[in-house]
C-alpha cells in the first residue's frame, strides 16, 4: 500500500505520535515542541534583554530580516563574533562605541548612530513597526514559511545583493558545492539533503564546524529531529531566523508539498 505523504507539520505531528505514543504524555505538540509561528514581519526577531530587571534600558528589537536584506549572516555571526545563541554574547554600549559589535555598523555613517535621539530606534521593547517597514519590501521570491520570503532565490536572481563581509572588500568565499545525503531513522521518512553551496550563500564555513556539526561525514553524534527542534544542530538556524522546521520538503524533496 503506498502511503501519500502529508505535508508540513501535520506529517511530522503524526509520525512523532506514532513512534513515540507510548512515551508521550502530553499532546504531540507540546512534546515536539515546535514554537507557534509569529507574523512573517516578526520572524526571526530576537530581543536581547541581558541584564533582566538591572537594565536601565528596555531590552533590544533586533530583526533578522531587515539586516538581511544588506549583510549575509556571516558579517555577523563570523566577523563580528555573534554568537548563534541568543543573549549569548555580552554586548555592552562602551563596546558599541568603541566600533565593536552593533557600532561596527551604526556608526552614524554606513548606519544611525549609538546617540541619544536614535535609542528608541532599538530600546523599544520590540514595538519598532517592522510590520510597516516589512509591506514596504520589494517584491521577492515567496517561500510557504518564516518571513514568506525564499532568501536563497532573492540573491540568486540578483534581486537583493548582501554583502560578504564588512572587513575585506576583496573577500570570496572558498566553493564548496558538495550535497550530503542523510537517511532518515524512520523508514517512513524520505532522506533528507544538505546543500553547502546555498548555505555558503549566507554562512562561512566556521559557522558550523566544528562547534555544530563535526567535519567528517556522519560523526556528529545524537543529529536527528529530536535535537533539532531544541535549538541544536540544523535548529541552530532553522527554527527562529532560517525558513523553519515546518517546511520539511524544504530538506526532505521527496515529502510532497
Amino acid at each position: 500500500m503506498t502511503v501519500k505523504y502529508l505535508k508540513g507539520r501535520t506529517f511530522f505531528l503524526i509520525c512523532v505520535f506514532i513512534l513515540s505514543a507510548s512515551s508521550v504524555s502530553s499532546s504531540v505538540y507540546e512534546y515536539y515542541g515546535l514554537p507557534p509561528l509569529p507574523h512573517p514581519s516578526q520572524y526571526g526577531k530576537v530581543l536581547m534583554d541581558q541584564h533582566g530587571d538591572q537594565r536601565t534600558m528596555p531590552p533590544v528589537s533586533f530583526s533578522h530580516w531587515s539586516h538581511r536584506m544588506q549583510y549575509t549572516c556571516r558579517v555577523c555571526h563570523f566577523e563580528l563574533e555573534f554568537a548563534m545563541e541568543a543573549n549569548a554574547t555580552k554586548i555592552t554600549e562602551h563596546d558599541n562605541q568603541q566600533g565593536q559589535y552593533c557600532g561596527a555598523c551604526h556608526n552614524g555613517e554606513t548606519a544611525f548612530a549609538h546617540t541619544k535621539e536614535y535609542c528608541v530606534y532599538c530600546h523599544n521593547y520590540g514595538m519598532d513597526g517592522s510590520e510597516k517597514r516589512f509591506k514596504a519590501l520589494p517584491e521577492l521570491p515567496y517561500a510557504p514559511y518564516g518571513n514568506e520570503i525564499d532568501w536563497v532565490k532573492a540573491t540568486k536572481q540578483g534581486l537583493i545583493n548582501p554583502k560578504e563581509s564588512i572587513l575585506d572588500e576583496n573577500f570570496k568565499p572558498i566553493k564548496f558545492s558538495s550535497k550530503l545525503d542523510l537517511t532518515a531513522d524512520w523508514g517512513m521518512i524520505p532522506r533528507a539533503e544538505f546543500p553547502h553551496e546555498e548555505h555558503q550563500e549566507w554562512l562561512d564555513c566556521a559557522n558550523c564546524h566544528p562547534d555544530i556539526f563535526n567535519v567528517k561525514k556522519k560523526t556528529t553524534e545524537r543529529f536527528d529531529m529530536q535535537y533539532n527542534v531544541q535549538g541544536k544542530f540544523c535548529g541552530s538556524c532553522h527554527l527562529r531566523v532560517a525558513f523553519p522546521l515546518d517546511d520539511c520538503s524544504r530538506c526532505h524533496p521527496k515529502m510532497s508539498k
